[in-house]
């Protein structure tokens, strides 16, 4: 058997595997996704967003700061590879199916895949904030975050793959907040909260939020 050939039927067994796991959750990929995932990606991927899966499907029941916490988590065991080293690129987002497929990635996957999977979980979209921030004392300064606020009003908690450890922002120190957006808010950032909202249309970032595929579907 060819190398090409015995490859298909590899990608094809763990492409079943896969939709017998998958089939009995919450949260799928349809069929035609699972094929072409598993073609292009290979073996591991495919571990790692069964892993992602069947913890989504885990954490229905759970509380909001177990989601958080084991979200968080999950994606941080992932390594950091700036965008031009994995696609050639200065600023690409990818989306979680490609950021599991290819095993690694930058600050923005980190942040956009924590931020969409919670939101899947029913952590409220209120509560969540994609924030750009200046990370002193890192080569990349220019960094995301997931900025999480338990109660409206509160000092937020910091989702990061730098600093792995979920803190309030008033402990972040190395961080300097510049702006939080959603895929329908933009706003002036404070280390305290949220300032002053502005016009979205000022910030590429929340259309490109949108158009960042949700790819993982909801039973």
């Amino acid at each position: 058997m060819s190398k090409i050939n015995g490859f298909a039927v590899l990608c094809f067994i763990i492409m079943l595997c896969t939709v017998g796991i998958s089939s009995q959750g919450r949260f799928y990929l349809p069929d035609d996704g699972l094929k072409s995932y598993a073609g292009k990606y290979g073996e591991l991927a495919v571990k790692r967003l069964d892993g992602l899966l069947s913890l989504m499907d885990g954490l229905i029941a759970e509380s909001e700061d177990s989601k958080v916490i084991k979200v968080n988590s999950f994606y941080n065991q992932i390594p950091y590879r700036s965008d031009k080293k994995i696609w050639g690129k200065e600023d690409y987002w990818a989306s979680r199916l490609e950021f599991l497929g290819v095993g690694m990635g930058d600050c923005e996957d980190y942040a956009v895949a924590k931020f969409l999977t919670l939101l899947q979980l029913d952590v409220p979209q209120e509560k969540l904030f994609l924030t750009y921030v200046k990370a002193k004392g890192y080569a990349d300064e220019a960094h995301m975050v997931v900025t999480y606020y338990k109660k409206p009003g509160t000092v937020p908690f910091v989702l990061d793959n730098y600093n792995k450890q979920i803190l309030p922002a008033t402990q972040r120190n190395d961080l300097v907040p510049i702006y939080s957006f959603t895929a329908n808010d933009l706003f002036l950032q404070k280390q305290k909260g949220l300032g002053k909202r502005v016009d979205p249309s000022q910030s590429k970032n929340v259309g490109r939020l949108k158009s960042v595929d949700l790819e993982i579907l909801k039973r």
